[in-house]
């Protein structure tokens, strides 16, 4: 369940069901206005695996980073030069930022997660993919008992989400397509300490 420090691509399928409540692959975790921990103030999470008695983990999907210009990453540099813009590695999480992940969209399998070596010729240039440094992880019950302290939503993702265009706006666009009284916070303002973040 957790990325080595080998380079992975991830291919994730589209998750669609609005009654999700519980966490599963495929589904968002949107940071509650009330979360103030600066790793995750006002953040979407796309979940990779969830197993109850081991834990989940996932990628913060609206957090670009910066432009990789080092030499020494030239590799790196080549997939984020094909990805899905902003052309930026995204931080992913506060776990094991020295490893990276790249997600791809696998419109052969709509619900399925799988990993491969990135270093591999499998995924090429035209594919929809793009690169996170690191992940956010939770150990077992510890996202549960996140979600029932208000921390989280579970939310349903779209096919797009990973690879939003405008990651800034990402949390707020989620929030307005619910059809429940969440949409109602859309547009709920970020805290001065919060801002501090971006």
């Amino acid at each position: 369940m957790i990325p080595t420090f080998t380079i992975d691509v991830l291919l994730y399928g589209f998750v669609h069901d609005n009654s999700i409540i519980l966490p599963q692959a495929g589904a968002l975790l949107v940071a509650q206005p009330v979360l103030d921990d600066p790793n995750f103030v006002r953040t979407v999470i796309l979940i990779l695996a969830h197993i109850d008695d081991e834990g989940s983990m996932g990628v913060v999907i609206n957090r670009p980073g910066s432009m990789l210009d080092s030499p020494d990453r030239s590799p790196l540099s080549e997939w984020i030069a094909t990805s899905a813009g902003p052309h930026v590695e995204f931080i992913g999480g506060p776990v094991e930022e020295s490893s990276y992940i790249c997600l791809a969209q696998d419109f052969g399998s709509p619900s399925n997660v799988t990993s491969m070596d990135m270093m591999s010729d499998d995924l090429n240039a035209s594919s929809i993919h793009r690169v996170f440094q690191g992940y956010s992880g939770w150990g077992p019950g510890q996202l549960a008992y996140e979600i029932t302290e208000n921390a989280w939503w579970v939310l349903p993702s779209e096919p797009n989400d990973a690879f939003d265009n405008d990651p800034f706006t990402l949390w707020s666009r989620v929030m307005a397509r619910q059809t429940s009284e969440l949409r109602k916070l859309a547009d709920y303002p970020l805290t001065q300490r919060s801002t501090n973040r971006y």
